[in-house]
């Protein structure tokens, strides 16, 4: 079974006025400013873009992206899969005072020379939920936490506190 890969590029004020519906693959190796944050850059994104106009004429694009990303672990430093997911919708415009206006349902696209890279917006929605610190489930993480350091019952040795000298001053003190 083939793959449909998305165009990186499209008319989007086009697409809004016939409805349009993409659902297609994009490569995770071509996204620059995503990979620096994977173990490894294998793999697509599946795209369901939605667009149209709405009741009250804004151009909207609604979409889906997922993906299952090769991240390190930052407990163990090993690599995991993780599926990440971002679903948005986003309403087109060409100036600031037009997106001041927008209602809030709607997130902002800056559509210039009637050109809207996908990709880039796909990349954006993926590095927004890449998570904060990458790590396995702590029930499949080499390292579980806490980590106490084994010592050996034989060599007692007593921790001097750094405090003692404050509590022998305290009984001059009080002898006084």
């Amino acid at each position: 079974m083939s793959k449909d890969y998305l165009p990186t590029q499209v008319n989007p004020l086009r697409f809004a006025e016939n409805a349009t519906l993409l659902h297609g693959h994009l490569s995770i190796k071509d996204m620059q400013r995503l990979t620096p944050s994977l173990f490894k850059s294998d793999g697509e994104v599946e795209v369901r873009l939605q667009f149209g106009i709405d009741a009250q004429g804004i151009r909207f694009l609604q979409g889906l992206a997922t993906a299952e990303l090769t991240l390190q672990c930052q407990r163990c430093m090993e690599a995991f899969v993780h599926e990440v997911s971002g679903d948005f919708i986003y309403a087109m415009v060409g100036d600031e005072e037009k997106a001041k206006r927008l209602p809030k349902q709607y997130d902002p696209v800056f559509v210039v020379d009637e050109i809207l890279n996908i990709q880039d917006l796909v990349e954006e929605e993926l590095i927004i939920n890449l998570p904060i610190v990458p790590m396995h489930c702590s029930e499949d993480c080499k390292i579980h936490l806490p980590i106490t350091v084994a010592s050996d019952p034989g060599a007692a040795e007593e921790i001097e506190n750094p405090f003692k000298v404050i509590e022998l001053l305290k009984v001059r003190n009080k002898d006084e």
